[in-house]
């Protein structure tokens, strides 16, 4: 993956930019032919949008304090599989959503089931991480959810093509912290935009993204930088 990058400051304590992590560095840190020095990027606005729980967001929420009016945030772990199935279990639009099952009563969890073009669906299933059975393991649920009359019928006999996992933050609107700080901006899942209750998060993500760039782009117009972008969250409660 790429280096962690690291928040860079003005004097007057507003985000500068950021610095990027190191490349070409060996499994001993030390550098190798690849080196290259981090770049420090500096920014009238710097917008982060790095998903869920990232780590420079987390670092700025505890900075400026972001959190104090909110709930705390809510996790999950979603899973995800693109499978070309038997052509004649096709139906292309096809959507199918479940809640519960095979989850305990105390974890809540559910699924997606959507059939793609070419013979192709898309499956998925989300674990809420606050289970208290340690020994669950999303990655086990998930596959005791394929088994399920009503899923495998459309799997059996076909071909998984390619899976990943993340993380997701499921608070909503309640757990959402402060958007804005001098100089900068949380976007999407990095702020937790995503809204489980409807399953919307790439809408949310963009739709905050064009928010806080249009906000930015305004600003900069004006000739201001390194301020709070209020317009950002503003748009948003609109």
């Amino acid at each position: 993956g790429f280096p962690a990058a690291e928040v860079l400051y003005n004097e007057d304590g507003s985000v500068r930019g950021v610095v990027t992590g190191n490349m070409g560095v060996g499994k001993d840190g030390q550098p190798t032919e690849n080196f290259q020095l981090g770049m420090e990027l500096h920014a009238k606005y710097t917008l982060f949008c790095e998903g869920a729980r990232g780590h420079l967001g987390r670092q700025l929420t505890d900075r400026f304090k972001l959190r104090q009016n909110a709930d705390p945030q809510v996790y999950g772990l979603g899973i995800k599989e693109l499978w070309e199935i038997d052509p004649v279990k096709h139906k292309p639009g096809l959507v199918i959503h479940t809640a519960g099952w095979p989850l305990e009563n105390d974890t809540y969890g559910g699924s997606f089931l959507y059939h793609m073009d070419n013979n192709q669906v898309v499956v998925g299933f989300v674990v809420g991480l606050g289970y208290s059975n340690p020994y669950l393991s999303p990655f086990e649920e998930f596959q005791r959810y394929k088994t399920h009359p009503s899923i495998r019928k459309f799997l059996e006999g076909g071909k998984r093509i390619s899976y990943g996992a993340r993380a997701i933050a499921a608070g909503g609107l309640m757990s959402l912290p402060k958007l804005v700080f001098p100089g900068g901006a949380l976007v999407g899942c990095d702020a937790g935009f995503l809204n489980a209750s409807r399953i919307k998060g790439s809408h949310a993500a963009i739709k905050t993204g064009k928010m806080a760039a249009e906000a930015a782009f305004d600003a900069v117009q004006a000739g201001r930088q390194n301020d709070e972008l209020a317009a950002y969250p503003e748009a948003f409660e609109t």
